[in-house]
């Protein structure tokens, strides 16, 4: 019951924020009144996803700019640019990829893999180093929902049979790590993930830069890597409680571990074809086979591989079962995806003016700092921010700020949008920190109080890699 007048309280509080904005806030400062009506809604509706949900109320959100009309070209502008927007179908497609790659036993298989190598007998870091490796490696095209249930789902076993507990510090460990590597996942590759789907279309759409999945995968590659190294070092230096690690056993793991299904090889299969048909065309561009792969983007390819494995049969069943692959993806974040792409247009439109007063309200703050340093501080700000916020809402907000204080200096956009999703993916200190903390606080894998001193040291790592070095490494790579 509490809970629910607290949602009420919110709910009570996002209406009257709506409403001050509508009537006090003055078109003025390069403001339009088209540009009050935006904000009246969208500051109301981020306090919403902040603090209750992002399914119905991102649905409200579309609702609201048609019925103010707030946005230039009506409705069908609206649903083209949320529900229609390349965002949504492609983070769908390739969500219908992952469940069948759940289901047909290549993530478990691949996973166990991993840890069931000789070498690790006995020597406790190398299974953290190999497991959250095999984490990291496949969360590269695995989404982060379905990643976060595969693996506290393998690790639970997996310690339970050493005899772990939860609370235990070995158990905190592995499932911490388990958490950063999933964080990292988030923006290190476009593939099935929607943190970077989204900046891509809001960059493209807001200040016409276009970034490719290969660009994105290059720079992610490297920065994963070293993200990774430092990952494992803090865990060193951290040196918690091994001792569990001795009742391991490799030889069982390797004999309790199926082998790989027929459906499972066709699968894994169709899955590499999808990527290279992606990545491929977009690294060679020269020819006319490659350039046509290329002009197709990057839904294509896979939903001919949906396609395919709803075709072939194998005991009579499709590889895929597609209505009930439906039935498993997870929605919310595929509405939320296609709300916050469409409100990139409100937030750039002349008729708005919204770009043009956040420019004047915000240059006599931080405007009057070198290019470099303004990267810096939006880094430290949107990393603080989405430890507590959303990190969708981080990214979208703190990218639409870059873009207006460096529009007018030679400092890559392509290269900034890159590192501010990096720093809107760094979420792992709080319950609220990312889309897949309640999967690990709600049911006691993680508690805040022993991961808090690791987490700080993590998180401020990722700072300095990401302001220090990941933002030369993204100009180098994107431009």
């Amino acid at each position: 019951m509490k809970t629910f007048k607290k949602e009420y309280i919110h709910y009570l509080i996002a209406l009257i924020i709506g409403i001050v904005i509508a009537v006090a806030l003055p078109a003025s400062n390069g403001l339009t009144n088209y540009g009050v009506r935006v904000i009246a809604i969208m500051v109301p509706c981020l306090y919403l996803w902040l603090t209750t949900n992002t399914h119905w109320t991102s649905l409200m959100c579309l609702a609201l700019l048609v019925c103010t009309q707030a946005v230039e070209g009506g409705p069908n502008a609206i649903w083209a640019g949320s529900m229609g927007h390349f965002v949504v179908i492609t983070v769908m497609v390739y969500m219908l990829l992952n469940v069948c790659l759940t289901e047909t036993g290549v993530i478990n298989k691949i996973a166990m893999w991993f840890v069931s190598r000789k070498f690790i007998e006995g020597r406790p870091y190398a299974f953290m180093t190999m497991f959250f490796a095999s984490n990291v490696i496949i969360g590269f095209f695995v989404d982060n929902l379905s990643l976060a249930i595969i693996y506290i789902g393998i690790a639970e076993v997996l310690l339970k049979n050493m005899g772990c507990e939860k609370g235990s510090p070995f158990y905190t460990t592995i499932m911490l790590g388990t958490l950063w590597g999933n964080c990292l996942l988030s923006i290190c590759s476009p593939i099935a993930h929607a943190l970077p789907n989204i900046i891509m279309g809001i960059a493209e759409a807001q200040v016409g830069v276009h970034i490719t999945y290969a660009q994105w995968l290059a720079f992610g590659a490297i920065y994963a890597a070293i993200i990774f190294v430092v990952m494992m070092i803090i865990m060193r230096i951290w040196n918690p409680d091994t001792s569990a690690f001795v009742n391991y056993d490799v030889e069982k793991v390797r004999a309790e571990t199926p082998a790989l299904s027929k459906n499972g090889k066709i699968a894994s299969a169709i899955f590499i074809i999808v990527v290279a048909f992606v990545v491929v065309p977009q690294i060679f561009k020269t020819g006319a086979v490659l350039g046509y792969l290329n002009s197709l983007g990057v839904v294509i390819p896979a939903i001919f591989g949906v396609v395919a494995l709803a075709l072939i049969r194998s005991d009579g069943k499709p590889i895929l079962d597609v209505p009930a692959a439906f039935r498993k993806v997870p929605w919310p974040p595929v509405i939320f995806a296609g709300t916050v792409s469409v409100l990139a247009v409100p937030l750039s439109s002349e008729a708005t003016g919204i770009s043009t007063w956040l420019g004047n309200v915000l240059r006599p703050v931080i405007g009057n700092m070198g290019p470099t340093m303004i990267v810096v501080v939006l880094v430290l700000l949107a990393i603080l921010m989405t430890n507590f916020l959303s990190n969708t809402v981080t990214q979208v907000l703190f990218f639409s700020i870059g873009a207006i204080l460096l529009a007018n200096s030679n400092y890559s956009l392509a290269a900034f949008a890159v590192v501010i999703a990096i720093a809107s993916g760094m979420a792992t200190i709080t319950p609220s920190a990312s889309i897949v903390s309640p999967f690990y606080f709600a049911e006691k894998h993680l508690t805040m109080k022993p991961i808090l001193a690791p987490n700080l040291i993590f998180v401020a790592a990722c700072f300095v890699i990401c302001a220090f070095i990941g933002v030369p490494l993204a100009t180098a790579i994107i431009g």
